[in-house]
């Protein structure tokens, strides 16, 4: 499987980021290690640590959860690139990401003040939520196979285990399904005959 040079970076940096996690874990500021400033706290975020919407994307935890949150994250990173590269330039598929797992980390402070997380998810699920709107656009009719297996894989990967934050999934996919309508949409009007 032949994966793509945003493809393999993404997935290198969501990987890197439990590297960093683990190594982080080891310094501490005021007995907290470092890492934790780097993941979402809501309360914090809420509070002005604002960093936290972008760091937490990359930056994973030296748990169980934050291993197998990259891992799952990585292997749809490589899984899916294939659908990616098909709607988004190079340029376009690192912005949707960061877009999108911001907004999904924005989302996800609707859980309350004491919630904390972290992941690519959200990113991932605008990627892909932008492939599915960019199919639309470009095709101007709906692959309902494509979408049903979207809604699929979105309620499985959201509330198959409780500690997923399903928000953030929401958040990036929403968000996602508007950059892909435009990024679809200045596609098709760069086609011949289309004006």
């Amino acid at each position: 499987m032949e994966v793509s040079t945003q493809g393999r970076n993404l997935t290198v940096a969501v990987v890197g980021g439990l590297a960093l996690g683990t190594a982080l874990a080891f310094v501490s500021v005021d007995g907290v290690p470092l890492t934790y400033l780097l993941l979402q706290f809501n309360g914090l975020v809420l509070k002005g640590w604002a960093w936290q919407l972008v760091t937490s994307i990359i930056v994973a935890p030296p748990t169980w959860s934050g291993v197998l949150d990259v891992g799952f994250n990585a292997m749809a990173l490589v899984w899916l690139d294939g659908f990616f590269t098909l709607a988004y330039s190079k340029n376009q598929y690192y912005a949707v990401f960061l877009l999108t797992g911001i907004a999904g980390n924005v989302v996800s402070l609707a859980n309350g003040p004491r919630a904390a997380s972290f992941g690519a998810s959200g990113g991932i699920f605008g990627l892909l939520a932008g492939v599915i709107s960019f199919d639309v656009v470009t095709s101007r009719k709906p692959d309902f196979t494509l979408i049903a297996w979207f809604v699929a894989v979105f309620l499985v990967s959201s509330f198959l285990f409780a500690s997923v934050d399903w928000l953030a999934h929401l958040g990036g996919a929403l968000v996602g399904l508007g950059l892909g309508c435009v990024i679809g949409a200045r596609r098709r009007g760069d086609e011949p005959g289309s004006q």
